[in-house]
């Protein structure tokens, strides 16, 4: 992709779950594809840091005048409609710059390192094959992972792409973030099996049983490590030497790698000992993420060891 790109944005190569939008001037527009943001939505820009949110309503051309905000670096919130209800979720976070002529996508200097790092992951044979094998980790020859995945793939076709996002929805969905683990820094056993029968964990767990379910359908997949910026913050690798805190999926399909970050698309958490179960519809905002969304937040280590 051109990662010279100031004035367009596109977060996934999945053209469901894409949101495109287009900045002239100081005027935004969705294209029409953006269909998570088709009904209502609520665009919102706030200082980078500072809670407070600007809410922008749309005029009749359908566009949002973004000329109301101060000049600056702003976060812009693309939010949509929880139906039934008077609120908004967040769908995704687009960083920007406002100057005295135009607004621009702010594209953080990660994108190049990723850019490069993703061209890097191997598509040869033998990592590829490497990329399908059992361990303690990654279960995927174990029955109930097996079963689940049979069950997975019998609701969708033949087609490795569209597997790779019904085992992203499966996961999505049925696993709940685990605040308690995280908060109290006791890091559980996050392999497959374990995570598949105790339902809750963080994002390694997530990852794991993503990547046991699609090696189980004979899909190439690996978890990679990555640093990734707190909830509602982008990424300064300018400032900080980051350190790898996060994990995401790479699955392979299209002779390419997909990302995918699960844990970020789920809406279900376990805090203080107790199941909630968001009734969002869920989301796949960070399923096979453009390289220009993923360096929002998400930045991978250089020369990765492969």
């Amino acid at each position: 992709m051109n990662i010279n790109i100031k004035n367009r944005f596109c977060s996934s190569y999945y053209r469901e779950a894409a949101v495109k939008l287009v900045i002239r001037g100081k005027k935004l527009f969705f294209l029409r594809k953006s269909k998570p943001l088709r009904r209502r939505n609520l665009v919102g820009a706030s200082p980078e840091g500072d809670g407070k949110r600007t809410v922008i309503k749309s005029d009749t051309d359908g566009g949002y005048d973004l000329s109301i905000l101060p000049n600056g670096n702003q976060i812009l919130s693309l939010c949509s409609h929880i139906p039934g209800t008077d609120w908004y979720a967040t769908y995704l976070r687009i960083p920007i710059s406002v100057n005295v002529r135009e607004v621009i996508i702010h594209n953080t200097p990660a994108i190049i390192y990723n850019t490069d790092e993703m061209k890097r992951i191997p598509k040869n044979n033998s990592f590829l094959k490497s990329s399908l094998q059992h361990n303690q980790y990654f279960q995927c020859d174990e029955a109930p992972i097996k079963n689940v995945a049979r069950k997975i793939a019998k609701e969708c076709s033949d087609d490795d792409y569209l597997r790779i996002l019904a085992v992203h929805r499966f996961v999505v969905n049925y696993l709940y973030y685990d605040k308690d683990e995280l908060l109290a820094e006791v890091r559980q056993d996050d392999s497959a099996l374990a995570v598949l029968k105790r339902r809750r964990t963080t994002c390694r767990g997530y990852a794991s049983l993503c990547v046991s379910l699609l090696r189980a359908m004979n899909i190439p997949a690996q978890q990679l490590a990555c640093y990734v910026a707190k909830p509602g913050k982008m990424i300064d690798i300018e400032h900080v030497k980051p350190k790898t805190n996060h994990v995401v999926v790479a699955a392979y399909a299209d002779s390419r790698w997909l990302i995918l970050d699960p844990s970020r698309d789920s809406h279900n958490k376990y805090e203080k000992g107790t199941f909630y179960n968001n009734n969002e519809k869920p989301s796949l905002a960070h399923f096979d993420m453009t390289e220009q969304f993923f360096s929002f937040t998400h930045w991978l280590p250089i020369n990765y060891d492969y």
